[in-house]
């Protein structure tokens, strides 16, 4: 509709600038989202805390809501439980495909389950509960997302990176691994998230564009394999019109 690149489908970046124009319209405006901080993976978001197990997730989940500027909502951290695959003696193929997380409403605050596993990789336990904060923020909202509430998971990824925590889902998309131990080896991979990695990093550019954020921060805290793509979805964004006309123009429709 608008975009003219070969860095990602002119109909998936359009989506994304619908979702950015209904995130702003329910909330503040773009005056308000100017408020908003690039949460980074450093002490100042995240201090340093002798905390272990679900009170340590507890203690990350209320740094999340302070960045998001959400401290005053009420939820419930509840760990889940689940069972890696195995399958066989001397190999396992594990996979994100459980959920690392979920959201329910229960009256006047909500609910956030999360994997314990996540415990062991803080990117992408916060990644996970700020998306699952991005629910509890767009079930507020008097409309659904763009394209209606099929697209509401991929919406509350956006959501999360509109919260200012686009550097972590775009770390936490995917994972791959080999592991050894005394008995098997195999190969672990993590797909967090409904957004594809150049996804990510065009919200997480448009997110720098829009609340004025240091680009050089977002930059320098994504993994190095991630930085090309994220200067071309800054090239791609320049490339365009402002990022406010854009917003404003797909908004009226």
């Amino acid at each position: 509709m608008f975009f003219k690149s070969e860095f990602i489908d002119s109909d998936v970046a359009t989506w994304h600038l619908k979702c950015w124009a209904w995130l702003i319209d329910a909330t503040g405006g773009l005056e308000d989202l100017q408020h908003s901080t690039l949460v980074l993976p450093t002490n100042d978001f995240f201090p340093k805390t002798d905390t272990e197990g679900h009170v340590r997730a507890e203690f990350i989940l209320d740094c999340i809501k302070q960045a998001a500027r959400m401290d005053d909502w009420q939820i419930r951290l509840v760990p889940q439980r689940r069972l890696a695959g195995r399958v066989s003696a001397l190999g396992h193929v594990q996979n994100g495909s459980h959920p690392a997380g979920t959201f329910s409403a229960h009256g006047n605050r909500g609910q956030i389950t999360y994997d314990p596993d996540l415990l062991n990789d803080p990117i992408r336990l916060i990644a996970t509960l700020a998306h699952e904060l991005g629910h509890y923020l767009n079930g507020t909202f008097k409309y659904p997302p763009p394209e209606g509430i099929r697209y509401i998971e991929p919406a509350t990824d956006v959501t999360s990176c509109f919260l200012g925590f686009g550097v972590f889902g775009a770390n936490a998309a995917f994972n791959f691994r080999q592991f050894t131990d005394f008995d098997s080896q195999g190969w672990e991979t993590n797909r967090l998230g409904y957004l594809s990695q150049r996804e990510w990093l065009l919200d997480l550019a448009i997110f720098v564009e829009l609340a004025n954020a240091d680009p050089a921060a977002a930059k320098s805290a994504l993994k190095p394999e991630l930085r090309g793509d994220f200067h071309r979805a800054q090239k791609y964004l320049a490339a365009q019109s402002s990022m406010e006309t854009l917003i404003n123009e797909i908004g009226r429709h």
